[in-house]
């Protein structure tokens, strides 16, 4: 079963990936107390809040709090090989050890690649979906 659904909330939210996707400036900074981002935190939408995107494959649900974080988990499931959570972590400079990496952290049966796949085309029409929906 396959379904994607948007929800807001008046605080903006974090996912597992947020972390990881969105970095601090400066990058010293520590994540928790920094105000500015590279890419930005989504904005909220007027009247309706911060979204959270949520996605639905096979009984699992990835969710997210921007569209960048779809897009990079897109870019790391597409991959035929999955990267190393080591070396994912490594990208981004700092002291959480690749057993905190959003990738490490999910289900098994979410890695395999017949899942990636399958996984990978639905969150790039879930994509468009939402981002048809937040510019309308």
């Amino acid at each position: 079963m396959k379904r994607h659904w948007m929800e807001f909330q008046e605080e903006r939210g974090v996912s597992p990936m947020s972390f990881w996707v969105h970095r601090p400036i400066p990058p010293s900074r520590i994540w928790i107390d920094a105000t500015e981002f590279e890419p930005p935190l989504q904005s909220s939408v007027p009247g309706m809040g911060y979204p959270l995107f949520n996605v639905e494959i096979d009984g699992f649900t990835f969710f997210f709090a921007s569209l960048d974080e779809i897009r990079a988990c897109i870019r790391v499931l597409g991959t035929k090989v999955l990267p190393r959570t080591l070396d994912l972590s490594a990208q981004r400079e700092t002291t959480m050890g690749p057993n905190g990496h959003w990738l490490s952290r999910l289900p098994a049966k979410t890695k395999s690649w017949k899942y990636r796949e399958k996984a990978v085309a639905y969150l790039n029409d879930a994509l468009a979906d939402f981002q048809k929906i937040l510019s309308a």
